[in-house]
């Protein structure tokens, strides 16, 4: 029987993130001049085709070819609102909106081979100063302070943990402060103050212990901080002397006092501006609305408290913003038990619960500046609804949305898989400004100006001088060509396992030579070390939703082994599990240790396991489970292996034999772990590596799948290639 290695470690598990890359159209004018196009799946975004332009000389570039879309994997307004910047895979361009002029600031000289996510930054709302991690270590990266126009930096903290979603961070109304947790503490600091080195040492900046969970700012730039039961209201002109004399004064004015204790680990909270009311989200299942009646040490009153109990979805996130009325608004992310598409349900909270809006297919909420109105995107459309009212006020289609900003309350930078758009709400209006990603590109028949077919089935023209494109309204006769007096251009294969195909320049006159156009494309690199991820649903499915959730953001399937005690006890997540498409693998019938010696097993013991295990997931599924098992916390021996072979399973091994949920603790966290894995799977090829799901198991401080993000990325950056079980060799 073959034995697959299995290396206990996290997560997901399967495999469709590493397509290759690979060249498409290209077009060959008489003046030597090449258009051609470039296509690569990226980890955290959709697949597009970046188009290139380039010069020939001698068979070969003249220069880097330069990139002539912009797709946005991640956008963010700067300086003011009067630059878009916008961030991906080949570099950070800059498009200024006064003048109408797109800038790239950097480029990559190569074509990029790690399909890494573009990672986030925390934007102060006058887009003078970003915060961002930038990467040191697998799992940590140095949290940095810069300012937008003069690019000047100054390093926050040496060492956070890697995010690709918020930073630790949060912006002052004025931008005059941020918050940012370092080392499960909470500091202050004056962005003007630091970088031209007036700011007080961070000693005596800090706020208190918990994280960025336990601190918001309100309009009077006044922070809120939670510390366990008591809520804290601290003005922003006495932040430095109530970080200096905190143990004189205390931490700021208490307002109030919660029923409950706060952990920010998994809690968090918003509060409206005049701080009266709150609302909590505990451990992202109990939602509680609170108001303060005396701005005292009192207990605060409970207005509403529920549990989440959708019986048709699961809970991944939720979002919490405030009508003009101070009614508070939940947004619940979920995912259908029935359904692949997530969808977002709106609640207005009182003493009840008053759904106002569901949404299929539907992103995060963005709020306008001013408050009044919320935009989200859902699949091929963008919308906008006045908060007050939940009345729609516009919409905006034709591509799919990747990514959207408030310019103003009136205008919104929409970032689609074709293109940029310039949105006015006044006029339900848009301008293209910028293609994200093109069909072809072509020399025009009349002017030998560049043109392109978007996505969308439009044609646009390429002013030069801009780096901007606008629609042609003139149809344009598409001719490509590959030949012209002096080369030949034409695809072809390559020994490179990253690259599909090969952009060759045969050289027609002179000397004839073949050349690659990038010699990165056909040079020989070691091929990638597969791995496939496989999750361990023992007896709870706390962590399903963000699991799923995060493997549909990388385009990765996974295989998931359940326990008896999973299906018994959830059959809609069981189902849930299926509707997604992933493989199903067995984990026996119940979380049994099969090697202690208070039991009996023999081969009748195992085969009427693990066929009762397929019996149970067949009734509450109608599908088979995949002939692949292991034992409940890979506690096995040869023969039961042996056993389990005779009853047609393969059996995977672990190469430790207790679970992440039985290693973590609060001394022993995620980030070892995934140090210890990504050092241990160099060495190792064809390789398992499972993660448990939910809290149940062991004594987990932290659980390992929130971190499935970093991992991917470790993976990735280690040249490995994520696959399904099945697909090892």
């Amino acid at each position: 029987m073959k034995k697959i290695n299995l290396i206990i470690f996290l997560l997901l598990g399967t495999s469709s993130l590493f397509a290759k890359i690979s060249f498409g159209s290209s077009d060959l004018n008489q003046n030597d001049e090449l258009l051609f196009t470039i296509s690569q799946n990226n980890a955290g975004s959709k697949n597009y085709n970046s188009l290139f332009y380039t010069k020939l000389t001698d068979g070969e570039s003249s220069a880097n070819p330069d990139i002539l879309t912009c797709y946005p994997e991640q956008m963010e307004l700067l300086n003011n609102g009067t630059v878009l910047q916008i961030r991906n895979r080949y570099g950070i361009a800059k498009y200024f909106i006064n003048s109408g002029k797109l800038n790239w600031l950097e480029k990559e000289n190569d074509i990029p081979q790690k399909a890494l996510p573009i990672s986030k930054y925390s934007v102060s709302p006058d887009g003078k100063w970003i915060c961002k991690i930038e990467k040191n270590t697998i799992t940590t990266g140095k949290l940095i302070l810069q300012n937008t126009q003069t690019e000047k930096t100054k390093i926050l903290c040496d060492s956070v943990a890697q995010v690709n979603e918020e930073l630790p961070v949060k912006w002052a109304h004025d931008s005059s402060f941020f918050l940012y947790e370092k080392d499960e503490n909470i500091y202050f600091c004056n962005p003007e103050a630091l970088l031209t080195n007036v700011e007080v040492d961070e000693s005596f900046r800090k706020i208190g212990r918990g994280s960025i969970n336990s601190v918001n700012w309100i309009s009077d730039n006044s922070l809120i901080y939670i510390d366990d039961y008591l809520v804290y209201q601290i003005s922003s002109k006495e932040l430095y002397i109530t970080a200096l004399y905190s143990g004189i004064i205390g931490r700021g004015r208490a307002i109030g006092r919660l029923p409950f204790q706060f952990n920010s680990k998994v809690d968090k909270f918003s509060v409206n501006e005049s701080a009266n009311s709150f609302v909590f989200v505990q451990n992202n299942k109990l939602f509680s609305y609170l108001k303060v009646q005396s701005f005292s040490c009192d207990y605060m009153d409970v207005i509403y408290s529920k549990p989440y109990n959708d019986s048709s979805a699961s809970l991944i996130d939720t979002f919490v913003f405030w009508d003009k009325d101070d009614n508070p608004i939940l947004w619940l992310e979920k995912l259908p038990y029935d359904d692949v598409k997530e969808k977002g349900s709106v609640y207005k909270l009182g003493e009840k619960s008053v759904q106002v809006l569901e949404i299929e297919d539907s992103g995060r909420p963005f709020i306008s500046p001013d408050g009044t109105n919320v935009a989200f995107f859902a699949g091929t459309s963008i919308y906008v609804y006045n908060i007050n009212t939940w009345q729609r006020l516009a919409e905006l289609n034709g591509e799919y949305i990747c990514s959207a900003l408030w310019l103003n309350s009136n205008v919104l930078y929409v970032g689609g898989d074709s293109s940029i758009r310039r949105w006015s709400l006044t006029t339900n209006s848009f301008e293209t400004i910028l293609l994200s990603s093109v069909e072809k590109g072509y020399w025009s028949q009349k002017d030998n100006s560049i043109m392109a077919t978007a996505k969308n089935g439009y044609s646009f023209r390429y002013n030069k001088s801009n780096g901007t494109w606008k629609k042609d309204s003139v149809a344009q006769d598409v001719k490509t060509n590959n030949q012209n007096s002096k080369y030949r251009i034409f695809l072809g294969k390559t020994p490179n396992s990253k690259f599909e195909n090969a952009l060759y320049v045969r050289s027609l006159s002179k000397k004839a030579v073949t050349k690659p156009l990038y010699k990165s494309s056909v040079e020989k690199v070691a091929a990638s070390k597969k791995i496939a991820f496989a999750f361990d649903a023992y007896d709870n499915a706390d962590g399903l939703p963000r699991i799923i959730s995060t493997l549909k953001k990388y385009n990765l399937n996974a295989t998931f082994f359940l326990n008896g005690e999973f299906i018994r006890r959830y059959p809609s997540e069981t189902k849930q599990i299926v509707v997604n498409g992933y493989d199903v693998a067995s984990m026996f019938f119940s979380t049994v240790d099969l090697i202690k010696d208070s039991y009996v097993v023999d081969e009748d013991f195992v085969r009427r396991g693990l066929a009762r295990n397929e019996d149970e997931f067949y009734k509450c599924t109608g599908n088979e489970l995949s002939l692949f098992w292991h034992a409940p916390y890979f506690s096995c021996d040869e023969k039961i292996t042996e056993y389990g072979k005779n009853a047609g399973y393969t059996y995977v091994n672990s190469l430790h034999k207790n679970s992440d949920s039985q290693k973590l603790s609060q001394d022993y966290k995620p980030e070892d772990l995934i140090y210890e894995y990504c050092d241990n799977l160099k060495y190792l090829d064809n390789t398992i590596v499972p993660i448990s799901v939910g809290f149940s198991q062991g004594e987990r401080f932290d659980p390992l799948y929130n971190y499935l993000d970093i991992l991917i990325c470790a993976l990735i950056d280690n040249n490995f290639e994520i696959v399904t079980v099945s697909e090892l060799n």
